[in-house]
């Protein structure tokens, strides 16, 4: 599996469940989140600022894309026949996917109740641990949206909620 943006709020989890599922994962991310590729359990680490991932990553089953453009057409590239061009941002042309003898998908989340108690538990077992970025308070949420728009948060931001006396509860994302 190749994992694009694999050190971002998404990719983080992405890598995390994958090996989980016993996958072999390669990950983008930059030079300065290459260890955390490396303690997260990523078995190819790729430095997009030093090499392009179509020369680390071939005959890949499954292609999560979480940048989309040129990173999405290029991705094309390295998957085998049969394989899964999976978006989560932008959705891949059909006809190039049955061109190649691959499929594509386009996924857009909304997460229920029910999923997120299943993500809790895999949380509380300990075999998905989120990665916190930063914590910001909830009238930063507009700098929030900013940074993580930015395309280079390491992990998740947090939002740090108030119940309104001084005193605060627990932290959201």
């Amino acid at each position: 599996m190749l994992i694009h943006a694999g050190s971002g709020g998404v990719g983080h989890l992405a890598v995390q469940l994958a090996k989980w599922k016993g996958a072999y994962v390669f990950a983008t991310a930059s030079t300065k989140n290459q260890d955390l590729l490396r303690k997260l359990g990523v078995d190819g680490p790729i430095d997009y600022t030093q090499q392009r991932f179509e020369d680390a990553a071939r005959n890949i089953d499954i292609v999560l894309d979480t940048i989309g453009g040129e990173t999405q057409e290029r991705s094309w590239s390295v998957l085998k026949k049969g394989g899964n061009l999976v978006s989560l941002v932008q959705p891949p042309s059909e006809e190039k996917a049955k061109e190649l003898g691959v499929r594509a998908a386009f996924v857009a989340g909304h997460p229920s109740g029910a999923q997120l108690t299943e993500i809790a538990k895999i949380i509380d077992s300990g075999k998905l641990a989120p990665v916190i970025d930063r914590i910001l308070p909830l009238s930063e949420v507009r700098r929030a949206h900013e940074l993580s728009q930015s395309g280079h948060t390491r992990g998740k931001i947090a939002l740090r909620v108030s119940n309104g006396d001084g005193t605060f509860e627990g932290k959201q994302s």
